[in-house]
This record gives structure tokens, sequence and C-alpha cells, in this order.
């Protein structure tokens, strides 16, 4: 609004106008606050979630010291022909014994690093749906408030006791200016 145009009001519409204003930018800051604890809760969740990636990190590589433990155990019974001394059996008994070790402990293996990496692929999806969910919002939060922003009247008329908002014809169609990085 021009500075001529501000000065024809009188203190009541000014302040009018005043009350206006900070009821939106009151509005605006508590949607802001709800943002921003929303995006702290989501830290935190992230802060778990990455906690909990470490743990399982540890267990896995725990689980592989125990695999390569038992491998260089397996190892060290075939040099060392302990399993030819204990069994009766042949030889070709004793590989078929220690492939079938072999092989539980690989489907075991599989199987927990497959179920962390379903884990793992869980998480991501829903932290980048809950970043996308949370960008729409902030969107949406900003066209609303440039549309409301843009709305405000420009100018107020008394007629008796009763004051009336009634939009006055602007200079050349200008929109409103910024109040100074509401929306940003």
């Amino acid at each position: 609004m021009a500075s001529k145009e501000l000065r024809k009001l009188n203190r009541k519409e000014l302040l009018q106008m005043l009350l206006v204003q900070c009821e939106e930018t009151e509005r605006i800051q508590g949607e802001m606050d709800e943002t921003n604890a929303r995006m702290a809760e989501m830290e935190e969740s992230y802060e778990r979630l990455k906690i909990k990636l470490n743990i399982k990190d540890q267990r896995l590589n725990e689980k592989d010291a125990q695999i390569e433990e038992l491998k260089q155990t397996i190892e060290d019974m075939k040099t060392s022909r302990e399993i030819e001394l204990a069994e009766a059996g042949s030889i070709a008994e004793a590989a078929l014994k220690l492939n079938g070790i072999f092989e539980t402990a690989q489907k075991c293996a599989d199987q927990y690093l497959t179920n962390v990496r379903k884990l793992c692929e869980k998480e991501s999806r829903v932290s980048q749906e809950t970043s996308r969910q949370q960008a729409a919002r902030r969107r949406t939060l900003q066209a609303m408030t440039r549309r409301e922003f843009q709305s405000v009247p420009r100018g107020l008329k008394m007629t008796g006791t009763d004051a009336a908002v009634v939009k006055m014809p602007d200079e050349g169609g200008a929109p409103l200016a910024d109040p100074g990085g509401v929306h940003e």
C-alpha cells in the first residue's frame, strides 16, 4: 500500500490491518513450529535406525568371524587327519559330512544377509516416503501462505460505526509486496 494511502487511514484502520497481519504471522509461525517438531522427530528416528543398523552390522561381522573360525577349525581337522582316524568310514564319507557342514553354514549366512538387506531396503523406502510427504506439505503450506497474503485487503472503508473491508483499486494491478521473507 502506498505511503499516501497509509497516511489517509486513521489509527483504528491501521491497527486493524496490523492485527490481521499479526494473526496471520502467528498462524504461519505455529505451522512452521509444528513442521520443525516433526522434522526433529524424524531426525531422531533416523538416528535410532542408524544405531540399529550399526548393531546389525556388528552382529553380521561377529557371524562372519564365527564362520571363519569354523572354516579354520574344519581345515585344521582336515590337515591333522583326525577325521580319518575317528571315523571307521572312508575319506569320502568324511568329505561329504564336511560339505554338509559348509553348506549349512553358508545357507545360514546367506539367509542372515538377505534379512539384513530386506530390512535396510524397507527402512530406506519408509525414509524416502516420509521425506516426499514433508516436501509436499511444505510446498502446500507455502502456496497457501502466498494465496492468503495476496488476498489481504488493500484498504479499509469506514461506514457509520461498523468497519467494512473494501477492495481498493491498486496501482497498475501490481501484487502486494512480500512482507520480508515470511514465505521462505
